[in-house]
């Protein structure tokens, strides 16, 4: 089977990475795939292995008219080249250019995984559901807008979730107890952070719609019942931060309880070392690998109810949620984990193996095949 992924994402994103997502999981499956994103794009520095690269023309689809005709002349070509291929589009505008290029024999699978709803206008409406044959929502919320907001029968709507490297967050684990604790105390020992103390790890880069100030609001309730508790943040800087996010912690009276990380690339080993992980982002996650990758390394979870996040976590089983901004009820939280490492040590035992039924490729490769036979067996789903 040959597969197409279009996308004009010029940087690294929720949709971008799940797009790849795609990409890779189809490569690994022996379908030849192939990648066109604009020239010097993230998504075709980071493209998978085994996927073939090509250079999308236009890099502004979205607001630039002669760039939406370049791409939709490029698509054309490509799929009359190649009878049969079946199209992933990844971002509205490069749907767009797919829809409106694609041929009888094309088949289109919309891939849906970032935050923004989409347009409920008469064009988009068309595109949807007379074009596009199945769309792929990462979440139940973006399955939700796509049958409400856009009438897509439910059986042409498929919801699947970013999969995670199972075997990376979890090799401490696998290794032994002793692999893990000696990871752990390096990490501790790194930070300052005593054997002893509890530590909370938030991953996340440094931005507003991450919910950093929110979080050191609610630190600076929980270190009143565990004045020996460490915050570990984890992130890449951002507009204005850390050094905001600082002066925040110091004003706050908590700069010595919260550490700054930067961005990391040993999260799964930083991961070993907490007692407990926390996501406070007050929007988007529809993806949430932060999430995704606590629990596979087996962490309880305290996070805000936003996003895929309440389909994730188990409130109760496998972790705790607060609504979006509300510090008192994110630091209740924290602290009802944090007073109770049993309860907090079962959670992160049922979070991995939650990980493991819903995050695993298997698990995505698999729905990718249920997508891609549905397609194949309805072919009035979309009309030229």
């Amino acid at each position: 089977m040959r597969t197409l992924i279009v996308t004009d994402s010029m940087i690294w994103n929720a949709e971008t990475e799940y797009a790849l997502a795609v990409a890779g999981a189809e490569a690994a499956m022996g379908f030849d795939v192939a990648l066109a994103a604009p020239d010097g794009s993230d998504a075709l520095a980071k493209a998978p292995a085994g996927v073939a690269t090509n250079v999308l023309p236009g890099a502004s689809l979205a607001r630039s008219p002669a760039d939406l005709l370049a791409a939709c002349r490029w698509i054309s070509t490509y799929t009359s080249d190649a009878p049969g291929t079946v199209v992933h589009s990844s971002r509205s505008s490069a749907h767009t250019a797919v829809a409106l290029a694609r041929d009888a024999s094309t088949k289109l699978i919309h891939l849906r995984g970032g935050a923004a709803q989409p347009s409920a206008g008469a064009l988009n409406r068309y595109l949807y559901r007379r074009r596009t044959d199945a769309v792929i929502a990462s979440s139940g919320r973006i399955e939700t807008w796509v049958r409400g907001r856009l009438g897509v029968p439910g059986e042409r709507v498929f919801r699947m979730y970013l999969p995670i490297d199972l075997d990376r967050f979890g090799r401490a684990r696998a290794a032994g107890a002793g692999a893990a604790e000696a990871e752990a105390a390096e990490v501790r020992r790194e930070f300052g952070v005593a054997p002893d103390a509890p530590l909370v790890v938030n991953v996340a880069r440094l931005a507003p719609v991450k919910g950093h100030g929110v979080l050191l609001e609610a630190w600076s309730r929980v270190v009143r019942e565990h004045p020996s508790a460490v915050l570990l943040l984890v992130g890449e800087p951002w507009s204005g931060q850390p050094e905001g996010l600082k002066a925040r912690a110091e004003a706050l009276g908590v700069s010595e309880s919260v550490r700054f990380a930067g961005r990391r690339d040993d999260v799964p080993a930083i991961l070993t070392a907490a007692d407990v992980c926390v996501c406070s982002s007050i929007g988007s996650e529809e993806n949430s690998r932060a999430v995704s990758e606590y629990m596979a390394a087996g962490r309880p979870v305290v996070a805000t109810s936003v996003g895929v996040i309440p389909e994730l976590v188990v409130e109760g089983g496998t972790g705790l949620l607060a609504a979006p901004s509300d510090v008192e009820a994110l630091s209740e939280s924290l602290k009802r984990l944090l007073g109770d490492p049993g309860r907090a040590a079962a959670m992160g035992v049922a979070g991995g193996a939650r990980a493991q039924e819903l995050l695993s490729q298997q698990a995505f490769a698999a729905g990718l095949a249920d997508v891609l036979a549905a397609v194949g067996a309805v072919n009035g789903g979309a009309r030229s």
